[in-house]
């Protein structure tokens, strides 16, 4: 190598330190070029049956009487009393078919999906193009850590002076990382207008690759210790309990906010297939798989035995005797497990009070032993814990 490009390389890596966002992981060497010619924002027609939509009317129903006695003082009540939110749960009430696909089908332009999908909003992204570098950085970034985390690359040690990522070919990444026993995955169907990275003429969102690792990790766990079904508190948009689902197939419950689970409803029946999606209320068929409850149910459940409990970017957000009351009921299971990818910044949680760890809930009780703790694999400041419950 000669002695100018030597310089240019040193040139390269100095400037991308300096400029290196903090909440990746990694130095990424990549132009400008390479994130105009591959990233975007992605659109698909709908592509649910009539059925499957009187079916999330249904659902939006059978949790009207509720809804207004389930509301709690905490950040994400505060995300779905949004207009938007109101707007899609009043679609459904109506019967509003036309409203609702407009909306859905919009969903990435709206507040929606605030606090469930893109790190920056689509005003932002559509208008700057430094705010889609940074975007493409940050999910890049979440491809690299999962790569490194399925040993198909290295693992960048700058201790040992390989801290900058360079050279990679993304697509081939891509095609390896969703490719689990031999088949492939197809990624989930993420809101329309979402930014993200087109690879294999298929798209890929930031969640794609987060949520991916989480259902890897839930699938080693429920393997390892033998386990019957999955529980999922606040599950987003439902990456995760779709990939658990092609490579899983056991059960899969999930307890939401309900204009979330009308969302989830929507994207998960379109990213796997309507059949296999149970909605609280319906009667359940024999191919149902992942199924849908207003997070009051859960306290309902009575069945808990060698369950796999999952919350990640939420329980410090919650409502602090809401999340007590979730824990006192996940601590009522036997055989089970409780796997918790969370923050612990104990920042303002947006209505007048403090946001709490995860390890706050659990000093209440002593039926729970942890496993382990370490920081998360994809993403600086977060804890991954595994506690068993006795």
């Amino acid at each position: 190598m000669s002695n100018f490009i030597k310089f240019k390389k040193s040139i390269n890596r100095a400037l991308l330190k300096l400029k290196k966002d903090k909440k990746n992981l990694h130095l990424i060497d990549i132009p400008n070029s390479y994130i105009k010619k591959n990233f975007n924002f992605n659109y698909n027609e709908n592509n649910l049956s009539d059925n499957g939509i009187k079916r999330i009317f249904s659902f939006a129903e059978h949790m009207r009487d509720k809804i207004e006695n389930s509301k709690k003082k905490d950040m994400w009540n505060n995300i779905v009393e949004n207009r938007d939110h109101k707007n899609l749960l009043d679609y459904c009430l109506n019967k509003n078919k036309k409203k609702f696909l407009e909306l859905i089908l919009s969903a990435g332009k709206t507040n929606l999906v605030h606090g469930f999908l893109t790190w920056l909003p689509y005003k932002k992204l559509f208008s700057s193009n430094k705010a889609k570098y940074k975007e493409s950085m940050l999910l890049l970034d979440k491809l690299i850590s999962l790569s490194e985390y399925r040993k198909l690359i290295k693992v960048f040690n700058p201790e040992q002076g390989g801290w900058i990522a360079e050279d990679l070919d993304y697509n081939k990444l891509v095609e390896q990382i969703f490719t689990f026993n031999n088949k492939k995955i197809s990624p989930f169907q993420s809101p329309n207008y979402t930014f993200g990275f087109n690879s294999n003429k298929e798209f890929y969102s930031f969640k794609d690759f987060k949520m991916f690792y989480t259902s890897l990790r839930l699938n080693e766990l429920f393997n390892i210790y033998g386990l019957k079904e999955v529980n999922e508190i606040g599950a987003g948009l439902g990456y995760t309990a779709y990939y658990f689902s092609r490579i899983n197939h056991n059960i899969y419950n999930i307890y939401d906010l309900p204009t979330v689970l009308i969302l989830q409803a929507y994207f998960i029946m379109s990213s796997i297939g309507e059949s296999k999606v149970y909605l609280s209320g319906e009667n359940k068929n024999k191919d149902s798989q992942i199924s849908l409850y207003p997070y009051w149910e859960i306290f309902n459940k009575n069945d808990n035995k060698d369950s796999l409990w999952i919350n990640q970017d939420s329980f410090p957000e919650i409502d602090f005797d809401l999340a007590k009351n979730y824990i006192k009921k996940i601590m009522q299971s036997k055989n089970s497990y409780l796997l918790s990818i969370n923050q612990e910044a104990r920042n303002d949680d947006a209505v007048g009070g403090k946001q709490h760890a995860v390890y706050d809930l659990l000093n209440l009780s002593e039926n729970f032993k942890l496993i382990y703790r370490s920081r998360d694999f994809l993403r600086l400041g977060y804890i991954e814990e595994l506690y068993s419950i006795n």
